[in-house]
């Protein structure tokens, strides 16, 4: 019993504090305005990112009071721990949604739709330029098995000049981005895969 108990807590304490964190870096996204000339920001937006962290909070309550439950229950009957896994799944998405906040934060795509040049910009320093009509390989659609409180997660895989660039879906769900990605499918067919964990 000291063990689950053990077990629970440190479960607790590890989704308290990723919470937190996702929270604070949710906040740290501020609306960035474009300072390039003729080049717009694709960027997910403050209301989009609080209502995607709100909505995979509460999947992830739902995961840790069903963790919680199954632990316990457990005890008494057995087959109650075929429920484990569903709740290491909700708890998952907030390992998701931090694996998304981090990349479309450390990664910005700047697209001048009248010459459909794309620039994207890493933290690292790092750049890669190419027109979306004509250099783009490959475009491959990675998202998860299924929707959790209306969210999706998952990436655009694309190929450029022999780089991979990758695109969360947090930035599809804002309209302003909506000519960015139909001139993406319009023009290339983009292949789909599932992923249980799509992380980047």
């Amino acid at each position: 019993m000291n063990k689950i108990l053990l077990i629970v807590i440190l479960v607790g304490i590890l989704i308290y504090f990723l919470s937190r964190r996702v929270m604070m870096k949710g906040k740290s996204m501020s609306i960035q305005k474009s300072n390039k000339q003729g080049y717009y920001l694709i960027e997910s937006g403050a209301s989009i990112i609080q209502k995607t962290i709100k909505n995979t909070l509460f999947s992830v309550g739902i995961g840790v009071v069903l963790f919680i439950i199954t632990i316990f229950l457990a005890l008494k009957v057995k087959i109650i721990l075929l429920m484990l896994p569903i709740s290491l799944y909700l708890m998952s998405q907030l390992f998701l949604l931090n694996n998304q906040l981090k990349y479309a934060k450390d990664q910005h795509i700047w697209f001048n739709p009248n010459t459909n040049v794309v620039m994207i910009e890493w933290l690292s320093g790092n750049t890669v330029t190419f027109n979306i009509l004509i250099d783009v390989q490959q475009v491959k659609a990675v998202k998860s098995v299924q929707k959790n409180n209306q969210i999706l997660f998952g990436y655009y895989e694309i190929s450029v000049h022999n780089n991979q660039i990758y695109v969360p879906f947090i930035l599809e769900d804002n309209p302003l981005n909506t000519r960015f990605f139909k001139t993406l499918k319009e023009n290339y067919p983009v292949d789909p895969k599932s992923s249980l964990f799509p992380i980047i």
